[in-house]
């Protein structure tokens, strides 16, 4: 299958499965949650005040009301949405774009958003050089992304080698069905990606609330009983904290400053 047709069939699935599109910063009435936004921000010292912010992958474009009063703000996706309408203006731009060829000119971003997306991209290696190539320099990337350095990692590589799902397929999110393009990501795969295209400083901070899944990912497993589940979140919320804070691949997730 050529990149084309991988880029195709990505977009295909995502329109037709978009409750599959996740991530720890959409809440559960599905609007963006902001104090989790402003806490990682702080956490990884990133600044957005007066930037030109290209945010990639972007879904329904949530992140653009958090950008209302910025300079400017580029929401680019395979998939034109909606509600792409509802923030349009001189300052919020949207795109139907992938990521391996933006329709962005060299060294004119200051952030590049990557939010939950990165891990679905066929071509990762190009991708982060594209973000490379159009960010200023000083720029920065923000990454979230989901992270099998963990329990949940080695449930993915038997589920997929045992053939209980094809290669690149499993994940936890929404009771274990299959994704389209979910590859393995760890903080290593991520340092050797970006790292080739010529990044060099990298910080980042897992996701406490997300411990239990990252430890124990049959806690979403759609047999497990919700007592049960409720039990062990409710259990391991007590020392996921200090779990994430020493050993943050425990998580889940992973949110990154790129630079």
């Amino acid at each position: 299958m050529t990149e084309e047709e991988k880029i195709l069939k990505l977009r295909d699935f995502y329109e037709r499965e978009s409750a599959l599109v996740t991530s720890p910063f959409i809440d559960d009435k599905l609007q963006l949650n902001r104090d989790l936004f402003k806490q990682v921000s702080r956490s990884l010292s990133m600044s957005f005040n007066g930037k030109i912010v290209l945010d990639i992958g972007c879904g329904s474009g949530l992140l653009a009301a958090f950008f209302h009063d910025h300079k400017f703000y580029v929401g680019m996706d395979l998939n034109v949405r909606d509600s792409f309408k509802i923030m349009r203006d001189e300052s919020h731009h949207y795109a139907q774009a992938n990521a391996l060829q933006l329709p962005v000119a060299d060294n004119s971003i200051d952030v590049a958003i990557c939010m939950d997306s990165f891990e679905h991209f066929p071509d990762q290696p190009t991708a982060a050089k594209e973000i490379k190539r159009v960010l200023k320099p000083g720029g920065f990337v923000f990454l979230s992304t989901p992270n099998y350095a963990n329990i949940a990692g080695i449930v993915k590589s038997c589920c997929e080698t045992f053939g209980r799902y094809e290669k690149n397929t499993w994940a936890p999110f929404d009771y274990w069905r299959a994704e389209e393009l979910e590859h393995f990501m760890t903080p290593r795969r991520l340092r050797q990606v970006f790292g080739s295209a010529g990044f060099s400083t990298f910080a980042r901070i897992g996701f406490d609330r997300e411990v239990v899944v990252g430890l124990f990912p049959w806690v979403w497993h759609p047999k497990m009983p919700g007592i049960v589940a409720s039990a062990l979140s409710k259990g391991m919320s007590v020392v996921a904290k200090p779990i994430c804070r020493v050993w943050p691949e425990s998580s889940l997730h992973t949110f990154w400053r790129i630079e």
